[in-house]
């Protein structure tokens, strides 16, 4: 049976919560340019593409959850952005662990390892948000709307992260000998400092977008869909015939 969600349910949490995060990536990551001790117009220009792209990430996701007689909403939400915040911290867990532990904690295997596995974790946590909105309402639409939504919370999760990382502590990032040894093997020309703040940039968005929106759309449109073929096309037991 298809769950209908509750048309006046008011989802003041997804609201606070999205325009929190977005506000802090779009100061955070402004922030970190004007720290910087050399001036480059690029990175700026990455700077603020990225914050412009999260106050928008966020201006529609204030819009999609003041729509009127929305289906299934609470479900929607509850499971999708719902999951996507949970996700998302396990990414600033991962960031905090690569960045601020002893170097001889977070070595380059622990944080293969990490990586992989909170990846997988997100991926997973993703997948079962959306099946299980679809299978609950019936609808792939609704299982796909969880997919996305538990997107743009894990996406906003981490780019979080790494905004605050890159605003605050770079100076760690910089200090890591890991770091030093890609930036001199790759582009030694090139101001360290200069150098962490495009990488983590371009790592901030990747993650809002490709990780995050991206990926979310992605798995929530075929485990809703495997969800509802699955239920839908069931074979039917074959009724023993009248004697």
């Amino acid at each position: 049976m298809a769950i209908v969600g509750t048309a006046s349910y008011r989802p003041v949490w997804a609201r606070r919560g999205t325009a929190a995060a977005g506000a802090v990536i779009a100061v955070a990551v402004v922030v970190a340019v004007v720290r910087l001790p050399v001036r480059d117009a690029a990175v700026w220009a990455e700077s603020l593409t990225v914050a412009v792209s999260a106050v928008g990430l966020v201006a529609v996701t204030w819009w999609l959850t003041g729509r009127a007689d929305p289906r299934d909403r609470q479900v929607v939400l509850t499971w999708g952005l719902g999951s996507g915040l949970v996700l998302g911290g396990l990414w600033i867990a991962e960031i905090a662990f690569n960045n601020l532990t002893p170097h001889s904690v977070s070595t380059a295997g622990a944080r293969g390892v990490l990586d992989n596995l909170t990846w997988a974790v997100v991926g997973v946590g993703t997948v079962a948000a959306a099946g299980g909105v679809a299978a609950r309402t019936g609808r792939w639409r609704s299982g796909l709307r969880a997919g996305v939504w538990s997107g743009v919370g894990s996406g906003l999760g981490a780019a979080l992260g790494g905004a605050v990382l890159l605003a605050c502590f770079r100076s760690f990032v910089e200090a890591d000998p890991l770091m030093r040894d890609e930036w001199r093997l790759r582009d030694g020309g090139v101001d360290l400092s200069l150098y962490v703040t495009r990488e983590t940039m371009a790592g901030v968005g990747g993650h809002l977008w490709v990780l995050g929106v991206g990926q979310g759309a992605v798995l929530g449109l075929l485990a809703s869909s495997v969800v509802i073929a699955a239920t839908r096309y069931r074979p039917r037991r074959a009724t023993p015939e009248a004697a």
